[in-house]
C-alpha cells in the first residue's frame, strides 16, 4: 500500500517538474548580474553573451549534489572551451547571505584545492539577482542547488536542470543551442 503511494506520489512530481521544465524552454532569459569571483576580470554583459551558446552553472561548495557533478561539469567545459561561439559561467553560490564576496571567493578555492580541480573562470551573483530572474520564469518550487541553464545564441532557454546534469545530456544541449543559434 506504502509503496503503491510513494510510487503515485513520485510519479506526480516527475510530471509537475517536466511541465514546469517544458513552459520554460524557449523563454528568453532576462538580463543577469553575473559578476567575477575567481580568475575571471570582468562581469558577463549581455553583449559577452549576444550571439553565443551560453551555459549558466549555478552551484555551492557547501551542495552535496553540487561537489558530486561538478568535477563533470569541468570536463565539458573544458571541451568547449576553444569554441568561440560557446561561453561558460560557473557561478558559485554561498550556502548564506552573510557571506562577502572575498569568504566565497576563499570558499570555491578552498574547495578547488581541496578537490584537485584546475583553475578556471568562476563567477557570482552577489545579489542574488540572477538566481531570483530564473526562479521568477521557474515560479514553482524555487531555486534548486545545482541549476544549469542552456542559452541559444538569441538568448533564448534550449534546456535547465534543477539538480545535477549528466555530461551527454548536457553536451546534447549545447549543441542543440549552437545550431539554434545558426538558424537565427
Amino acid at each position: 500500500m506504502f509503496a503503491a503511494l510513494f510510487m503515485v506520489t513520485g510519479i506526480c512530481v516527475l510530471l509537475f517538474i517536466g511541465r514546469e521544465k517544458a513552459r520554460i524552454i524557449g523563454q528568453t532569459l532576462p538580463e543577469l548580474d553575473i559578476q567575477p569571483l575567481l580568475f575571471v576580470e570582468k562581469p558577463m554583459t549581455p553583449d559577452d553573451m549576444k550571439g553565443k551558446t551560453v551555459v549558466l552553472h549555478f552551484w555551492g561548495f557547501w551542495c552535496a549534489p553540487c561537489l558530486k557533478e561538478y568535477p563533470h561539469f569541468i570536463l565539458v567545459q573544458q571541451k568547449y572551451q576553444a569554441d568561440p561561439d560557446v561561453l561558460f559561467a560557473s557561478v558559485a553560490c554561498s550556502d548564506r547571505n552573510t557571506d562577502t564576496k572575498d569568504q566565497l571567493a576563499f570558499y570555491t578555492k578552498q574547495l578547488f584545492n581541496k578537490n584537485n580541480i584546475p583553475d578556471h573562470p568562476v563567477y557570482c551573483d552577489p545579489a542574488e539577482y540572477s538566481r531570483t530572474q530564473i526562479s521568477h520564469l521557474l515560479t514553482k518550487g524555487g531555486f534548486y542547488y545545482p541549476t544549469t541553464v542552456v542559452l541559444d545564441g538569441q538568448g533564448r532557454v534550449v534546456e535547465v536542470w534543477r539538480d545535477s546534469i549528466e555530461v551527454k545530456a548536457l553536451e546534447n544541449a549545447i549543441e542543440k543551442a549552437k545550431k539554434a543559434s545558426t538558424q537565427g
